[in-house]
């Protein structure tokens, strides 16, 4: 029981700790997971699948975090290097239902939205 609450005391006072200094809890494995999953479902970048028009319908075998990054206090974020291994439709009049596969390491940029939820962002977006 005495263990279980110096636990908990560390876990409050490190909690302030980021509050006061103005920083975003870092997120979960799982969060960036599911944010990126959420980011490149139908938005898979150019250079990823090598089309123009980019990818959609995105399949994912892994996402992987590489590197955490310091939290940006000015921009509120958390960057992340991340590899995502996976495959997509391109968006191709001329290939409909055309698959490529990707496999890339990029950095994402980690914020909460107005609800709390995590949401990934590609700094270069489409144009990787």
């Amino acid at each position: 029981m005495k263990n279980r609450t110096g636990q908990l005391a560390v876990t409050m006072v490190l909690t302030a700790m980021l509050l006061l200094a103005g920083c975003s809890p870092k997120p979960s494995t799982s969060d960036v997971k599911n944010a990126i999953t959420a980011e490149l479902q139908n938005t898979v970048p150019v250079s990823w699948v090598g089309n123009l028009l980019g990818g959609s319908n995105a399949k994912f075998e892994s996402i992987e975090i590489q590197q955490w990054g310091d939290y940006n206090k000015e921009e509120k974020y958390w960057p992340v290097k991340v590899r995502v291994v996976g495959t997509a439709e391109l968006n191709d009049p001329f290939n409909p239902g055309k698959v490529k596969r990707f496999d890339k390491i990029s950095d994402f940029r980690l914020t909460k939205d107005d609800y709390g939820m995590w949401q990934a962002e590609l700094p270069g977006g489409m144009f990787q």
